[in-house]
């Protein structure tokens, strides 16, 4: 893994040709099966580079890396990145919150000439909190998705309520900074997915989520806008389950070059049995030829044994929570199934 790399390039005065005279890499990460194999790697590089070997990794790209050597676990987490963030725009000392985003608050975005729109200053410091919270959100912080997801599609003109939910979400992360993401072992690959069908009520839009999991600890999850509109349930789900067999079919094949079995088909949880039984018999009729071909690859995955669909409970299906706000005993059950804290 490589966080920096500064190539430093020397022009020859006569004919102007760029020659590169220093590579600089900061941040990199090694790993192997055994420590002689990782002597190895070292050595092969000190041959060729200036190299510094810092000893067992600690941090990594503003994440904390802890190992326990009793249960072979490891956790990633950003405490002193949030604790950080907090100071950063004055909220390190503010009352927390339960929950990232209040399902109470609908946010509608501002039209023009609207006199809640913020000068050119108030833009830059949302869209700076904005992506000062969405490395956690893509890193360490699944829970984080959806709320910047929702935040994001107000970047143009954020108002006042659009910065009031945005501190709502640094309030959140005031009271739990210490989250993060804890690796045991080995397991199976096995996925959520869910759809908030139109839930945006500007475009009618779906929200997609997934969540993919290795054993028990995320390895990816994503929330996003659906792009064309739903006319049902069904299809909305079927959308989402068309992107989760994406991310699926991605990992297997990651999976197989890194070594790691993939013999057994990934079993993909979702909670609408007609999208299940559309996927596994998609019997074509005026209700259903508006969804487009490209979905129906999940058919194909399904006929390959590459992907298998199982039925869970909506309650206890962890993608809920990349695609819509939730009420705070649901959020907090199934952050605790993500994060593994209950």
């Amino acid at each position: 893994m490589i966080a920096d790399q500064c190539v430093y390039v020397r022009r020859d005065p006569v004919s102007g040709s760029p020659t590169i005279v220093a590579v600089h890499v900061d941040d990199m990460t090694l790993c192997a099966r055994t420590d002689t194999e990782l002597s190895q790697l070292k050595g092969e590089l000190a041959s060729k580079f200036q190299v510094m070997d810092s000893g067992e990794l600690t941090q990594i790209l503003g994440m904390e890396v802890q190992r326990d050597n009793s249960d072979g676990s490891i956790r990633l987490s950003q405490v002193s990145y949030i604790s950080r963030m907090l100071e950063s725009v004055g909220m390190s000392n503010c009352n927390p919150i339960a929950t990232p985003i209040d399902p109470n608050v609908k946010l509608m975005p501002l039209t023009d000439g609207d006199p809640r729109i913020g000068d050119a200053k108030f833009r830059r410091d949302y869209l700076s909190g904005l992506g000062k919270l969405m490395y956690p959100a893509v890193t360490t912080r699944p829970d984080l998705a959806y709320a910047i997801q929702h935040l994001s599609q107000f970047s143009i003109r954020p108002g006042p309520e659009h910065m009031s939910a945005l501190k709502h979400v640094l309030c959140y992360l005031r009271g739990i900074t210490n989250l993060g993401l804890t690796f045991r072992g080995t397991g199976d690959l096995h996925m959520y997915s869910d759809s908030n069908w139109a839930s945006n009520t500007i475009d009618r839009r779906s929200i997609t989520g997934y969540i993919s999991y290795f054993g028990s600890a995320p390895i990816s999850w994503s929330s996003r806008k659906q792009p064309t509109v739903a006319l049902s349930t069904m299809e909305a789900e079927y959308m989402a389950l068309a992107k989760a067999t994406c991310e699926a079919i991605w990992l297997r094949k990651l999976s197989s070059e890194l070594g790691i079995s993939t013999n057994s088909p990934t079993t993909i949880f979702i909670d609408n049995q007609s999208a299940m039984r559309f996927a596994e018999n998609p019997v074509f009729h005026a209700r259903s030829k508006y969804i487009d071909i490209c979905h129906h690859f999940v058919c194909e995955c399904l006929a390959s044994n590459e992907v298998i669909l199982n039925h869970c409970a909506s309650e206890e299906n962890v993608a809920d929570m990349f695609t819509k706000p939730l009420a705070k005993p649901q959020f907090i059950t199934l952050c605790g199934h993500v994060l593994g804290v209950v």
